[in-house]
């Protein structure tokens, strides 16, 4: 059952076991998970069934030294989250992720990647990858083996879902269960702890029109990622103490991934540079052809984990998208969506939609124009003891709660990371005959390359994860410290971040405390 806060009072008459708060990849895949154990679920969501501005002006953020555009651009705060807009891109952690690197401070996780195998392959089933096989299976499908790019280059894949918004991934078996109720328009603006000051009472939940809800649960869980978590406990310490932030280290260590495309790459070997780097097309699912640099190199070069992609330039994939869907209009006879201007598109593309069916029919590739300028982007990882921090404004939202700042720092370690690894990949792919690499800018020049770099939308640290908590907001169960039953659940908790996208170790780790809870 659904309630709306902003249309009507809410009042907690059932006994919930479970309030997750925030509804987006991890809190649907952490509902569903207790749901499928018979547990009693209260969803609570700020945003509404569709995204709205009122709503998403919650997470204005200030952003001082390095600009980053996903603090705005990569959150959504909505029925699905930040799933209704990104592309469903998979991968997990890589082993040298989650070790103590003595050239790395404050690396290493204190859960093992051993621990979290299971819950990998369990999040592949609520991500519904189905069974996509390994890297090795998916080039012998091609009729390959993978590229040999020189002895510390190391090729692999990406997945992409084929449905990447969780809500219409997960809706049917939610809105069906009678275990669950969803609050949407509802804020979290407090949280009460019990008079043994272990345990949270209640969360006080608020619309954008002033009406308030009260609710318990005999657990509770921030899936409300990153940098709103760290904000609302910041929030929390300034209203209540230190308790709620009680070795001051909420909001420091936040990380990214640095995206930085400086490099034109122009191929030696086309032939075996379109077969090592263009997108793969199996059984209806994405493949994404990458490289990383060796945990050898890293530990050699004392530098942090590094990977990168070849981009392809061109608008042939969006015009081929836009014609695909005029056919599909077409094809079920969907006639008044087609105007003449576009029919007359679908005849002048006619060609190049031809050349996209042959390459995915006869060879599973995506259609590259031979025109295509090439770059290749760099995904680099942030140092965990990172001078990037979130932090309160003096602002406040339409809630009356301070907003939050983002101070990001790209350091010289992470620039050293990126140089080095640009002159490997250079001198390996020269070596190999595949391709030339070309700077576009003076790569001797740390500015040059701060003012190429980007952020991946990708929002790691600020509630560190640790056994000891002297050195972490949570502890290896995700319970705050100081706290029994309220849990953080997103990428904000990660030590460290690797190059990786962080939702399939997010969903990891929302599944394992999933099993918990399922227990408790």
């Amino acid at each position: 059952m659904t309630f709306d806060l902003e249309k009507q009072p809410f009042t907690n008459e059932a006994a919930y076991d479970v309030c997750v708060v925030g509804a987006g990849a991890v809190g649907i895949v952490l509902t569903v998970r207790l749901l499928r154990a018979g547990k009693r679920v209260l969803l609570v969501e700020s945003g509404g069934a569709v995204l709205e501005e009122a709503s998403q002006q919650l997470y204005r953020t200030d952003v001082t030294e390095q600009p980053h555009t996903g603090v705005h651009t990569g959150r959504f705060r909505t029925w699905g989250g930040t799933t209704t807009r990104w592309g469903g891109q998979i991968l997990p952690l890589e082993p040298i992720d989650f070790a103590h690197r003595e050239w790395v401070p404050h690396s290493g996780w204190d859960v093992s990647r051993e621990e979290l195998m299971p819950f990998y392959a369990e999040a592949i089933q609520y991500e519904s990858l189905g069974a996509i096989g390994e890297d090795a299976a998916v080039w012998k499908a091609l009729g390959m083996s993978a590229p040999q790019l020189g002895p510390d280059l190391q090729p692999y894949f990406t997945r992409w879902l084929k449905q990447p918004n969780f809500a219409k991934v997960h809706g049917a078996e939610m809105a069906s269960s009678p275990h669950l109720t969803v609050l949407v328009h509802a804020n979290l603006v407090d949280l009460e702890r019990a008079d043994d000051d272990a345990h949270i009472r209640a969360a006080i939940l608020r619309s954008l029109n002033g009406n308030t809800a009260r609710v318990t649960a005999n657990e509770f869980v921030l899936a409300t990622g990153a940098i709103e978590t760290s904000r609302l406990l910041l929030h929390l310490e300034e209203k209540h103490g230190v308790a709620w932030n009680p070795n001051g280290l909420v909001g420091r260590g936040f990380q990214d991934h640095v995206d930085c495309d400086v490099m034109d790459v122009e191929p030696l070997d086309r032939g075996r540079f379109f077969a090592a780097f263009t997108n793969v097309l199996l059984n209806g699912y994405k493949f994404h052809p990458k490289f990383r640099l060796s945990a050898r190199q890293q530990e050699q070069r004392r530098i942090l984990n590094v990977a990168a992609t070849m981009a392809f330039h061109d608008d042939t994939e969006e015009r081929g998208a836009a014609v695909k869907a005029i056919g599909k209009r077409l094809l079920y006879r969907q006639w008044k969506d087609v105007d003449s201007t576009q029919i007359s598109a679908l005849m002048q593309n006619l060609p190049l939609l031809l050349k996209q069916t042959w390459a995915y029919a006869a060879r599973h590739r995506v259609y590259v124009a031979p025109s295509a300028r090439i770059t290749m982007r760099v995904h680099c990882e942030q140092q965990p003891d990172s001078e990037s921090r979130i932090t309160l404004t003096d602002d406040r939202d339409a809630l009356g709660m301070r907003r939050s700042s983002l101070r990001w720092v790209i350091s010289k370690l992470e620039l050293a990371t990126i140089r080095t690894f640009l002159q490997l990949t250079g001198d390996e792919l020269i070596q190999q005959g595949i391709a030339r690499l070309k700077p576009r800018i003076d790569l001797a020049s740390d500015d040059a390359i701060r003012a190429h770099c980007d952020d991946g939308l990708h929002h790691i640290g600020g509630t560190r994860m640790s056994a000891d908590p002297a050195k972490g907001v949570v502890d290896t169960n995700l319970l705050l410290w100081g706290t029994k039953n309220l849990h953080l659940c997103s990428a904000g908790v990660f030590p460290t971040g690797g190059y990786s996208n962080p939702t399939h170790t997010a969903l990891a780790l929302a599944l394992r405390l999933g099993a918990t809870l399922a227990q408790s």
